[in-house]
């Protein structure tokens, strides 16, 4: 029955997507959309694949992805790490908490001079807008989760003899994860928002760089299709860790579907 669900399910999600591209083209075919302003697939599609044959669309590419993953990597690490410590303990909430909410409401957008006047133009500045927009949502999913645990759960491994190395590592952290996965795909789609910002201003590759220079020379097909990518690639990376998830908390309520 699981099976015939996620069967369907698929199915529901191509309908949807195939639905969407063909009102779009139809749309952009019968002139109620401006095909200048806004290309239909069947140019987008053109356009990725006159990028892809003279290696544009992969050197932007593989630029962007490998922003991304380093910053959203090294949030992962401050991230959780912190907001597992600090929903340990209470002492170092009160310390490090005020910081974190005082930081959090700051866009990245409002952080891309600092980053250029810190690291130049160039890979460093989009590593640290994309791990800022990544830490807070990987922080509070981690601090929420270790808050909102049950107490019956830490005071049955108590009994039953667990140090604090084994608590953290086989209640608290697996116990966590429902929670704490959900955000680590969240976090995922801001990377590729923050990226995509600071290619616009402070790089000299990647998609985003792609998108700005195709719209200074009207290239609007270039700069949607572009966008296509950013999408498509960002589905699937987000794909990816869904099914880790599954993998890991097979056992969450959530996961019965």
């Amino acid at each position: 029955m699981i099976y015939m669900n996620a069967h369907y399910k698929y199915y529901r999600n191509a309908i949807g997507l195939i639905s969407f591209i063909g009102i779009w083209q139809v749309l952009c075919s019968t002139g109620v959309i401006n095909a200048f302003l806004l290309p239909s697939p069947y140019d987008v599609v053109l356009a990725i694949y006159a990028m892809a044959l003279d290696g544009t669309l992969w050197t932007n590419l593989s630029a962007s992805l490998i922003r991304v993953c380093v910053g959203y990597v090294c949030a992962a690490v401050v991230g959780l790490s912190l907001g597992f410590l600090c929903g340990w303990s209470r002492i170092l909430s009160d310390i490090v908490r005020p910081v974190v909410e005082a930081l959090r409401p700051i866009p990245p957008l409002a952080w891309v001079p600092i980053a250029i006047l810190w690291f130049g133009l160039g890979d460093s500045a989009a590593y640290f807008l994309v791990f800022l927009g990544c830490v807070f949502p990987m922080f509070f999913g981690a601090y929420t989760a270790v808050r909102s645990l049950d107490s019956n759960q830490l005071n049955a491994a108590l009994c039953l003899g667990a140090g604090r190395w084994m608590m953290f590592r086989d209640v608290l952290i697996p116990a966590s994860l429902p929670i704490v996965m959900p955000n680590l795909r969240l976090a995922l789609g801001i990377g590729w928002m923050c990226v995509v910002t600071a290619e616009l201003i402070a790089a000299q590759t990647g998609l985003g760089y792609l998108i700005q220079q195709s719209r200074m020379v009207f290239q609007i097909n270039n700069v949607v299709a572009g966008m296509v990518v950013i999408g498509v690639v960002g589905y699937l990376m987000s794909a990816v860790v869904e099914q880790v998830e599954r993998r890991l908390i097979a056992w969450a309520p959530s996961q019965r579907k």
